[in-house]
């Protein structure tokens, strides 16, 4: 492991390891927002469960009332964040397999729209994506549809448990069905499994850039709680092979044709309309994420949904914020970090936009940072903006990845939390018991 791999480590572990501190769950109090917001939706069902997912994923039960009551409980829980004075400017839906529910969701997005005006909707599937859950989302305006490809190569399917949605060539010949449908076709490739071929990865990203899918996302695989059987059974992740895939093998085969619009999604460069990132929040200041086990980060707090079907609904049908974990105020400095990560991470930071959010210039308020970036060799600057080059863009995905580590940490608490909650109220035994998985 390289310095940079300590110094991205130490960094993010003495801020989110160690300076985050946590509180009894509060209200929000109703005011004013400036700006909009950018609004994450939890859609927990799947029906299998991948090994190596580390989220929050629930097994669906077409024979009950699961789906209808979950839906019923995000309107209700979206009100409440508008009655608080939040505006959204744009949506993600994020699972769980979203596509699995499709009528359901798409009838819960024309809610949204009916309330707030969203630039932009992002909604995940997987290859196994329904003809009529493809209708259903164009028919309420979702801009990107985003694909849990992971390979083309039939082996590493079966290493990461997708088998099950066809071989390399079908999905294949599914994607190049679905291009030209929406104003993006995303796919994610995961890369990083312990002793993962470079020359298989190549093959995988030689095979999209020749079907000119839109965008790409190559996220490195991550150990949680949640999938850490599933990697101990593969072997060991190792950092080293992560740089070398990702300089040797992502950079090289996209450079020619796709821009990066973070450490780990690229565009086609022939497509300037293809301007939506993927779930990250870059372009907007702060987030809610509504539904069981979602984080948002807003008014100075990190703050974590029930984890639970039940708990979560039976707060928000009492008329209370789903709450269970909440950090104390960030310190205004630590806020400014994460502003900072999170645009580097995108691949720019502009001084006008930061000066608007923090009110004092970024070379006054980070001057040390701004030095050490430079001196790092991981930035550079023009016209206004600080944009990382391809040396910062892998130290950001070390950062972000070493983030995600600590936020699956939250999810960990966020589920104990919940069983607390569950057991100090007396409520009933889970009648769906969570699953650590999803697309």
């Amino acid at each position: 492991m390289n310095i940079l791999h300590h110094v991205a480590r130490y960094a993010v572990n003495q801020k989110m390891g160690r300076s985050l501190k946590w509180e009894e769950p509060g209200e929000i109090t109703p005011r004013q927002r400036p700006g909009k917001s950018f609004l994450y939706i939890h859609v927990p069902f799947c029906e299998h469960i991948c090994p190596f997912c580390m989220f929050n994923a629930h097994k669906l039960n077409r024979e009950s009332n699961q789906v209808a009551d979950y839906f019923d409980a995000l309107k209700r829980e979206l009100l409440m964040y508008k009655q608080a004075g939040f505006d959204f400017g744009a949506a993600y839906v994020g699972g769980g397999t979203p596509a699995l529910v499709h009528e359901e969701l798409a009838e819960f997005l024309e809610f949204v729209q009916q309330h707030f005006d969203l630039a932009e909707i992002s909604v995940e599937a997987n290859p196994h994506v329904s003809d009529a859950a493809v209708e259903s989302f164009l028919a309420v305006g979702v801009d990107r549809l985003s694909l849990g490809v992971q390979s083309f190569d039939d082996g590493m399917l079966k290493k990461l448990g997708r088998e099950g949605y066809g071989s390399g060539e079908q999905i294949r010949e599914r994607i190049n069905q679905l291009l030209g449908k929406f104003r993006i076709l995303n796919i994610d490739f995961i890369f990083n499994v312990p002793d993962h071929d470079p020359e298989i990865l190549a093959r995988d990203l030689d095979i999209a850039v020749a079907d000119k899918v839109d965008q790409l996302t190559t996220y490195p695989l991550m150990e949680a709680q949640q999938n850490r059987s599933y990697v101990s059974r593969q072997g060991r992740i190792s950092y080293d092979l992560e740089a070398k895939l990702y300089k040797q093998v992502i950079l090289p085969k996209l450079r020619e044709h796709y821009t990066p619009v973070s450490s780990w999604c690229f565009s086609r460069k022939d497509k300037p309309e293809i301007d939506m990132l993927d779930e990250y929040v870059v372009d907007y200041f702060d987030y809610v994420g509504i539904g069981t086990g979602s984080m948002s980060l807003h008014d100075s707090r990190v703050q974590v949904n029930a984890y639970t079907l039940p708990l979560y609904e039976r707060m928000v049908n009492s008329g209370k914020l789903p709450l269970v974990l909440q950090t104390y105020e960030l310190p205004r400095r630590d806020y400014m970090l994460y502003y900072l990560m999170m645009a580097l991470f995108g691949r720019r930071l502009s001084f006008k936009r930061f000066e608007e959010v923090f009110g004092v210039p970024f070379k006054r308020a980070m001057w040390l940072e701004w030095l050490g970036l430079k001196a790092l060799d991981l930035v550079y600057e023009k016209d206004g903006y600080v944009y990382t080059n391809e040396r910062g863009m892998y130290v950001f995905l070390m950062i972000l990845r070493e983030f995600f580590t600590h936020v699956n940490r939250f999810r960990s608490l966020a589920k104990l939390a919940s069983h607390k909650l569950e057991e100090a109220h007396g409520y009933a035994k889970l009648t769906f018991e969570p699953l650590a998985g999803g697309d």
